[in-house]
């Protein structure tokens, strides 16, 4: 049973990384599972290596100790979203663009009573770290301009067009192919290496997205033609620092959470009410080959079917969040009233 939840968890997590803004580090907020799955990732190192050389009992103690049918289960789950829900969700964000926002909107907002519970006290420089990551989630959504994601959007257009030309569509007067190409020199290889390290950060941290962080450093696109002309070899050096990243912060993010836990999670809790200035619902576009690009938060100028529906979903999405919360307590009352 306890799999099944876990698949259910990683299902939810999968599908809150296809919604541009909002991070799966939130929904694993949200679930209360996030101080294990740091737990989890921070314990694979070394020793998990060595243990797969000890023998069948080895493996089997170190795959407990890493808490590993967790992370396969979460992996699975946030895996099998991926492929299931990636068209749905790009259809909805296309056709009923504010009601999905106003949906996901509603669960982050109700979310925000789990990091404010694991605040022990309002102190000063909580309160401080709080207002430090609402700024930097705000700082980095108006980052780019309107104009900047306009131009984002048409340069990441023309890469898809032009890597799905046919042989005759791309070749020279000589009758030779083309073919865009990441280069591989190794200042490219050290940036490839270091976007890694940086998008897995940011995936990790609720309300940070680690494709918009991508953007910012300016290699997105470099990653998608890679993506698309099948350049192993580069994608694997981006595969390996993000494995790096992940090693590394998550071992970081356990260290603050257990040497300063208020300070640390008062942190969590203004990244995560930040990011509703990114998924906020209503927002001006502009349309580049066919498709929306969001432009800037607005507030509606009428109240109408779609304002009704927008206001419907994200009280369905406060209702899921209050759900799970009174079945979680009720799940754990037994327990707590048992004596000894």
């Amino acid at each position: 049973m306890q799999i099944v939840i876990n698949l259910l968890r990683g299902f939810a997590i999968g599908v809150a990384n296809i919604i541009p803004g909002v991070s799966g580090g939130t929904v694993a907020l949200m679930l209360g599972i996030y101080q294990r799955l740091l737990d989890a990732i921070s314990a694979i190192g070394p020793q998990t290596i060595k243990a797969f050389a000890a023998g069948r009992a080895g493996i089997k103690s170190e795959l407990e100790r890493i808490d590993a049918a967790f992370l396969v289960s979460l992996g699975i789950g946030a895996g099998l979203a991926i492929v299931a829900s990636a068209r749905l969700m790009s259809y909805l964000l296309e056709t009923h663009h504010d009601p999905t926002y106003g949906f996901f909107f509603g669960l982050v907002a109700a979310s925000l009573v789990v990091p404010w519970r694991l605040v022990k006290r309002l102190a000063p420089g909580n309160v401080i770290s709080c207002l430090v990551a609402i700024a930097l989630v705000v700082g980095l959504t108006l980052a780019m301009s309107g104009e900047d994601r306009l131009q984002a959007a048409q340069k990441k257009a023309l890469i898809k067009s032009a890597t799905s030309a046919t042989p005759a569509d791309s070749t020279t007067p000589a009758g030779q192919t083309t073919k865009m190409s990441v280069s591989t020199d190794s200042s490219n290889i050290l940036l490839f290496f270091v976007s890694g390290i940086v998008a897995i950060c940011a995936m990790i941290l609720p309300g940070i997205s680690g494709s918009f962080m991508l953007l910012l450093i300016g290699v997105y696109f470099d990653i998608l033609l890679c993506i698309n002309e099948r350049q192993i070899f580069m994608l694997a050096v981006f595969a390996a620092g993000a494995a790096t990243g992940l090693l590394l912060f998550t071992r970081l993010l356990k260290y603050l959470l257990q040497r300063y836990a208020d300070a640390t999670m008062s942190f969590l809790l203004g990244l995560v009410l930040g990011s509703l200035y990114a998924i906020w619902p209503f927002k001006s576009f502009g349309m580049v080959a066919g498709r929306r690009v969001d432009v800037a938060n607005i507030m509606p100028d009428s109240f109408a079917a779609n304002e009704g529906l927008t206001l419907l979903a994200f009280a369905l999405g406060l209702a899921v969040v209050i759900i799970f919360m009174v079945i979680e307590s009720r799940q754990k009352r037994p327990s707590t009233s048992q004596t000894i």
